[in-house]
């Protein structure tokens, strides 16, 4: 595959998540006014709460975004690998700043338990936390089902954002709904159920935000990929003819590309133009079969004949 066509790819990859980012900026900025206003006019706490999670996520929708941009950006000499780590990069601080929001909202919910709670928020807040749970339930699946395709950490890191999202929506939807139980049953220790949930689905975030940055981390420090990668990619080289092994196999992510170091066994008689020839067949072989690949070296041992 030619260098012309994979930059074509990787262009036609980066706008259709570029596009995918900008709809859920403006969607966030939406669900962020909607519920702000709602949960002010309905004295919920934890509406008040997932409003606010729903402006830090245009935040997180802008580092993405410039994380995309980033990766983007051809190989040059400072970096002769390429820029694909900036979405990893990306997906580490989504990670940080999911983690600071269920921070917040723990804090916020032990304040208003330590102030007290004197009222159930009004009824209308229910509808308000269902309709936010199932926009970003379906801002979740089509995230994380473009981040698979365009294999995007940065979009993948997105659609973790909208699950947490739906859990704060969760957490405020059941904690008004069990206060409003209270306000039907006069019981008013019900009424601590509003900012209860959210500090109990908070941990729920922040144990979410740990996760990605354990993954990005990982990426980070180049950790290798995994064995069913490794094992296509000695198939795939297995097949170009004239090669007899596989001596050694490294591979890495930079974001969505594959860095790939390959050692091949060819017979010990072919001349060094002949090894080299077929070192390039290895390489063009793999190019052609996986479209991750953006840099591969092969080394060429000799393999005695028998």
């Amino acid at each position: 595959m030619s260098a012309s066509i994979r930059e074509k790819r990787a262009f036609k990859r980066y706008q259709r998540a570029k596009k995918a980012i900008i709809y859920n900026l403006f969607i966030n900025l939406a669900l962020a006014l909607f519920k702000g206003l709602v949960g002010y006019f309905s004295r919920s706490k934890a509406l008040m709460a997932d409003a606010f999670h729903s402006g830090g996520d245009m935040m997180v929708n802008l580092i993405v975004l410039v994380g995309l941009r980033e990766s983007y950006k051809p190989a040059d000499s400072c970096h002769p690998y390429g820029h694909g780590k900036a979405e990893t990069l990306a997906q580490n601080i989504v990670g940080m700043l999911i983690i600071a929001t269920g921070g917040y909202l723990i804090i916020n919910s032990l304040q208003c338990v330590w102030a007290g709670v004197e009222q159930a928020p009004a009824s209308f807040a229910l509808l308000a936390a269902a309709i936010s749970i199932v926009v970003k339930e379906a801002l979740f699946r089509y995230m994380w089902t473009l981040g698979k395709k365009l294999n995007s950490r940065a979009l993948i890191a997105n659609a973790y954002d909208h699950r947490s999202d739906v859990l704060s929506s969760t957490a405020a939807l059941l904690g008004i709904g069990g206060a409003r139980l209270g306000a039907f049953l006069d019981y008013p220790a019900f009424f601590y159920l509003d900012p209860l949930a959210g500090a109990v689905v908070a941990v729920l975030i922040i144990r979410m935000g740990l996760a990605m940055m354990k993954e990005s981390g990982r990426e980070l420090m180049d950790g290798a990929c995994s064995r069913e990668t490794l094992e296509e990619i000695c198939s795939i080289a297995l097949a170009v003819p004239r090669v007899k092994e596989i001596q050694q196999v490294r591979a890495r992510s930079s974001g969505p590309c594959l860095l790939v170091d390959l050692e091949i066994g060819v017979d010990s008689s072919l001349s060094i133009e002949e090894g080299h020839d077929v070192s390039h067949k290895v390489e063009e072989h793999l190019l052609r079969c996986r479209d991750d690949i953006h840099y591969i070296h092969v080394h060429v041992g000799p393999v005695n004949s028998r």
